[in-house]
Formats: C-alpha cells, structure tokens, sequence
C-alpha cells in the first residue's frame, strides 16, 4: 500500500489515492492529496506522497519549477510534522541531491544525519535499510562525478568535449598520452563511505538485492571482482528464489571467468524473473543496427523468442565448447547497467540511460575519463569510437552530449555490438571457408563440398606439449536456430608443426533451403579455437532449365582417369580460396541439361573472365592452361580485367552432366581480391547462365574478425 502508517480515518482516501495511481491518473492523486492536507495540514503521509508525485514531474538538473517548489514543501511539511521518521528526511534529502546550487546539495550529509538518527530511534528494519540504501546510493553519485577524474597538464586545449569529439584519432591519444593525466586517488573517500553503509544495510538485511548489486559494481570499480563471489553466494542464499540475485551472481562467475557457472546461473535467473524484469534481457534490438531494432520491436512474442535462440546460436564463439560467452557476457552488462545507472525515484532503468546503451553495445571503454565533475568521456581504441555524456548534478544518469547520440547512431551501423572483452572470442582465430555446391545422386538433394582452412601453425604457437588433439567440425543449423546436422573429427597435431594452414574437407547432402554453417576447429587443453559462421543458401538442381554448379577454386584439380563424369572423379588438392601471389588457381564446375543435337552432340560456349578489385594497380597477365587445349580468344581488357572465350562439342552419350575444369596462373598478379566469372551458353538452346567465385591473393596473414557472425535477422 502507499501509506501503510496513515491514520484510520483518512485509509479510504488513500484507497482511492492508490487506485487511481495504478491507471496512471497522476493528476487526480496529485489532487487527492493535496485535499487531504487542506482537511489536515499535519498528515504527514498525505504530505510525503504528494511530494513524492510533484518529484516525478521535476527534471532533475533542470533549473527550480513549479514542481520541484511543491516537492520541497510538502516535504518540510512532512518532516516537521513527524520529525522521528527517517524517509521523510531521506526524500528531502534525495530532492536536494540535484540542484544546481552547491550550497543547496551541502545540506545533503545533514538531512541524511537526521535521517539515521530518526531511523534508529524507531528502530524499524526497514527504515534503517531504507536509510542505509539512499545514503550509499547518494555517495555514490557522488562518485560518479569525482572518481576516474582526469587533471590537465595544460590548457592549450580551450573546449575539450569539441577537441575529444572531433579531432584525429592521433591527437586523441596524444591528449591522454601527453596532455592529461589520470588522478588515481580521486573519489576514493565516496567508495569507501559508499561501502561501509552497504555492509551496515547487509548487516541487518542480507538478502536485499539492490544494496548487494551496487556493492558488486563498486568493488568492480575496484578490481575487486573476487571479492563479488562470495558476496552473491550469500545472496542468492538469502534469496534463492529471486531471479535479479542469481543474475547477480552469474555477473561475478563471468567477471572471474567461470562462464559454464555463470551460463546455470543466468538460466536459472531469467527462470525466476518476472516478464519486466527479463524484460531488458531478452530484448536484442539493443544490440541491433536501426533497421533490424525497428523490425525487431513489431515482432509477435513468439517470433521474438525465436530469434533470441537464433541469433545467440550463430553468435556463440564456439559450438564445440557447448558454452556461450557472448550471450553471458551480455546478460552481465545488462546487470551491471542495471545495479549501476538505475535510480527508481526518478523513474528509469540503467539500460534505457545513454550511458548504460553504449555499455550494453560495446562494454567497458578503453579509457573513461571524467573532466571537470560533469562531462564523461569514453574511448574504444579498436573501432576507434568516441563517446561523450554530461552528468546530471547530484545523480549518476549521464546523457549524450554534442553529437554523440548520432555517433552511436552510426557506429551501431558499422558495428552492432562487439565483445573484445570477452577472452575467448578476442583469441579466436578465423577459419576461410569455401563451400561449392554441386547436383546429389539423391533426388531433391544438393552436394554441399565445405573446404575449411584452419590456421594450425597459430593455434599451435608456443604450445609446450607434444602431441595435442585437434577438434574440427562442420555444423549446420536451420533457420530457426536448431542444429540439425554436425560432422566432427579428432585428429593428433604435433606442436611446432611446419603446416601452417590444415585443410579439413566435409561433404554435405542437404535439402535447398538456408542454413547457418560452422566450421570450428578446437584444441581444449590449450584452450584455443578458430571458427568460420556464415549463412549457407543451398540451391536446387533438378528440372530441366540450364544450369551451372559453383565454381569450385582449388590449388590442383586433375582427372583420376582419362575417363571422368563427374566433379567426384577428379583428384583435388582444396582450398579455402586463398592463395599466395605466384600460385595456379584450379577451377572446375559442372554444366546440367545441355541441350543436345540430334546425334547426341551439345555444343556450348564458355566464357572466363577474371576481374580485379581492391589492390593496387600494377596489371594483370593471366596464362590459361589444361582441359581447354584449343583456347583461344584470350583478350585484356584494361588493367584489371581479361577474358577468355572458347567453344566445346561434346558427346553427351545421354548424360545431362558436363564437367569442365581449367586452371589459371596469375603469375603477375598483385595482392587483392578477383572475381572469376564463368558464362555458359548453350548453342542449340540460345539458353545462358553465369556463376561466380571470388579468391583472394594474398601472403598477409589473416587478421582476427571480432565483430559477431552476420547470423540470421529479423528480415528473415
């Protein structure tokens, strides 16, 4: 109830008071009250709740309105008249706390002394809680605005929040590197007055969550994350049934990297909580570009639900680990933004803050920097972000200021979310993958060829024991985020082995429809991994229209016989299509439903044409050779595109299957990306159809990709 103390004769009118706040008819409550103080000018309940209510109307921050002027009345009125309890001082307190006048917020420490001395002359549990809660919370605003405070060196630089915001990236480093400097001691006395209330509140009531989630984020700010184990132990003890307590507990397990704990946890915390409060962990528009959060938010319940499995299954580091770092992590900083940036008297939630958005996409900054008690600054080296917010006086919500909010915009953009933080995902490697699908034996089925490249010689790097068992597997899921199919295989790889890059090849017969492949590669007493995620659209083959299988890239594609039908009869040395300047590129694909003459001919016209993208530009000679011994028509076409041209007839000896495999030698090539096209053209038909295949040449090494897999979205 609202006024559990209020007089007997006035309970009816709360009644009412109360129902009408619970169909959001503030105005009329505000009424209500203000007419029950007319009747009594010493019901100091009447008073505290319509104080209450004006608070909701006040901006905190904002210059002194109608609503703030009623909220300090009302509230003086309150304490004069029941002057032995302890949440009126608290709520004059709590309004004093966000005003602009300094002098005004030095009132805050007496209140909140007068409030402690009512507290424990009534001896209430809960006033004392309530007590020791609001005076930690308001010392750790305090915090907000003192602590990771950075001092100038000089002041050459006249309007920092421009400077950070807009200057070149080198200028920014320099600024922390040569221009600033981080005061390691400031805010300390806040933490260590906001602690010793927190553990005066947990002395008396162990299981309160709220005081026990802003104790595990300032001993986060600590370093301390060891600490936070044992602290939610006791609470989700105290409290087992509490959901928002077992998150608690699951944001220490990964913090201290216990992610297969922390997984249990997390489960069993959004099993016990209520539809709000799993509310901002189930919704992923948080971490989703504009367009997607926009479709995200007109899904149905259901199909939501659905993409919450879909999206984490093609996100998840490592399928062959059965753990999901990414989606914990995510369930912590939900947590942590929500014990950190929530403030329930004014009314928002930690991850509906600007501050705590940013958090959510992207975790921890590289640097988090507070300049002159209002504005924050947080910078992401890897992306190169830059984020600025300014502090409300007297609270821990932080807005975006200057163009911030439409940095986020577009950075979401470029990159939805990212999970550096997270170990396992900063050290996986990338697996290439080449997939060329080809016409099944199996009626209404498709022969998928998956070549994996995986970079032993790195995962390997340094390891200290011998003979290790190398994990690999190809796995599929459908489009609802189930796994449906997954090839594994163990083999002994030798530490210091000189094969930098292993070859693993799986073939696949799969019904046309879109799946997520994974190919994974894991050596679990190193604890190191590589992976490939992308989504697969299989094709179908059958029918009687003209058409061409993948162009399958290898290092060498040969006959095994002088007689060959299919792809399957040739030798083939894989590739993930990738290669060195110098190498041959071995192509070979497959033509159905040629349409024959009538002596059993099909006469046909293929053309290649190579095409060059992204590199410098240096020209390119191409040298074509084996399976097309009559080439002709090689021509250039500028400097970064030559074609070739040829004609075959065939017999077709009733088959609607022509293989054809050639290779090329792009001895002079430069490093890049080329695009190869083939083109058939079925001469009795008049009927064409084009495939294509992009290799990369190159003797970089791969670069770690630490955005998430491009999984399916709400489009799909």
């Amino acid at each position: 109830m609202l006024a559990a103390n209020a007089a007997p004769l006035a309970a009816q009118t709360f009644g009412e008071a109360e129902h009408l706040l619970a169909r959001g008819d503030t105005n009329a409550a505000i009424a209500m009250f203000e007419a029950m103080v007319r009747r009594n000018l010493k019901n100091a309940e009447a008073h505290y709740l319509a104080g209450v209510l004006y608070m909701t109307r006040h901006i905190p921050g904002s210059r002194l309105s109608p609503n703030r002027r009623k909220a300090e009345e009302h509230f003086r009125y309150a304490t004069r008249f029941e002057s032995d309890s302890a949440k009126y001082w608290l709520a004059l307190a709590d309004l004093f706390r966000g005003e602009d006048n300094s002098f005004t917020r030095l009132q805050v420490p007496r209140l909140i002394s007068r409030a402690r001395e009512a507290a424990h002359r009534s001896g209430v549990t809960s006033d004392i809680v309530a007590l020791e809660y609001q005076a930690a919370r308001m010392e750790w605003e305090r915090y907000e605005h003192f602590g990771r405070r950075y001092l100038f060196n000089d002041f050459s630089i006249r309007n920092i929040s421009t400077y950070l915001f807009f200057a070149e990236w080198q200028y920014v480093e320099q600024f922390f590197r040569d221009r600033a400097r981080y005061d390691a001691n400031s805010g300390e006395e806040y933490l260590i007055k906001t602690e010793r209330h927190l553990h005066r509140l947990l002395t008396v009531d162990a299981g309160n969550v709220a005081a026990t989630g802003l104790l595990v984020v300032l001993m986060g700010e600590q370093q301390r994350w060891p600490e936070t184990l044992p602290v939610t132990r006791r609470l989700v003890r105290a409290v087992p049934d509490s959901g928002r307590a077992w998150a608690l507990y699951g944001l220490a397990l990964i913090r201290e990297r216990h992610w297969q704990e922390a997984e249990t946890a997390f489960d069993r915390a959004l099993a016990l909580m209520s539809e709000q409060e799993a509310e901002p962990y189930r919704d992923l528009g948080q971490i989703m570009r504009t367009a997607d959060r926009v479709r995200f938010d007109r899904l149905p319940r259901d199909l939501r639900a659905t993409l919450d499995t879909t999206y984490w299954n093609a996100a998840q580091p490592l399928a062959l680990t059965e753990l999901n770092e990414l989606r914990a992590e995510f369930y912590g900083r939900v947590t942590y933004v929500l014990h950190r940036w929530s403030d329930s008297l004014i009314g928002y939630r930690g991850h509906e803050t600007d501050i705590g958005a940013v958090y959510i996409r992207y975790g921890p900054p590289d640097i988090w920097a507070v300049f002159n008690r209002s504005l924050i600054a947080w910078v992401y080296e890897l992306p190169r972000f830059r984020f600025l917010f300014s502090l409300t006086p007297g609270f821990a919500l932080a807005r975006f200021t200057g163009s911030s909010r439409e940095a986020l915009r577009e950075g979401s953009e470029q990159s939805p979310a990212r999970f550096d933080n997270v170990p396992v995902f900063r050290t996986l490697d990338t697996i290439l993958v080449q997939t060329a699908q080809f016409r099944s034996l199996e009626e209404r089925s498709t022969t998928v060829a998956v070549f994996g490249a995986i970079p032993l010689a790195h995962m390997l790097d340094s390891a200290a024991i011998d003979d290790l068992t190398l994990t690999t597997a190809a796995i599929l899921s459908n489009d609802a985020g189930r796994e449906i199919s997954r090839s594994r295989r163990e083999t002994i790889v030798r530490a210091g082995s000189e094969t930098p890059i292993k070859i693993d090849t799986w073939r696949l017969s799969l019904p046309p429809q879109e799946y997520l492949l994974r190919v994974e590669a894991h050596i679990p007493v190193l604890g190191r991994g590589a992976r490939s995620a992308a989504m697969l659209g299989v094709r179908g083959f059958w029918g009687s229209d003209l058409m061409l299988s993948d162009v399958l890239a290898a290092d060498r594609a040969a006959p095994r016989d002088s007689v060959f039908a299919r792809w399957t009869d040739f030798y083939i040395e894989p590739s993930a299509g990738r290669f060195e300047p110098g190498d041959p590129v071995a192509l070979l694909w497959e033509i159905y439903n040629l349409r024959p003459d009538s002596t059993g001919m099909a006469r046909y016209t293929v053309e290649l044409r190579i095409t060059v993208s992204d590199i410098e530009r240096h020209g390119v000679f191409a040298r074509i050779m084996g399976g097309i011994a009559d080439a002709i028509g090689l021509s250039a076409l500028g400097d970064d595109e030559v074609s070739l041209s040829y004609d075959r007839v065939v017999q077709t000896d009733g088959s609607d299957v022509q293989v054809e495999y050639l290779t090329i030698d792009l001895r002079d090539a430069a490093a890049g990306t080329y695009t190869i096209t083939i083109t058939v053209t079925d001469t009795i038909s008049g009927r064409t159809v084009a495939r294509e295949r992009t290799v990369v040449v190159s003797s970089e090494p791969l670069v770690r990709d630490l955005e998430l897999p491009r999984g399916p979205t709400t489009s799909r």
